[in-house]
């Protein structure tokens, strides 16, 4: 079997974190937080805070660059 790593759009991951907070705050564990899902909700937003480092470093080069 064959995977393969996808990247997922900024508006994915927004959804997707939202998705995951509303399970967590909808089906909490009786004796300790759902781990899982906040270790699936910390990659999504890590990726989401990459992303949008990503672009603030491409702004701040157009903006720089001579026209």
């Amino acid at each position: 079997m064959k995977f393969s790593l996808e990247h997922p759009s900024t508006r994915e991951l927004v959804d997707r974190s939202r998705v995951l907070v509303n399970v967590m705050l909808e089906n909490p564990d009786d004796n300790n937080p759902n781990y899982v899902l906040l270790l699936i909700l910390a990659e999504q937003l890590q990726q989401l805070n990459d992303d949008l480092e990503e672009e603030e470093v491409k702004q701040l080069r157009t903006e720089k660059l001579p026209q």
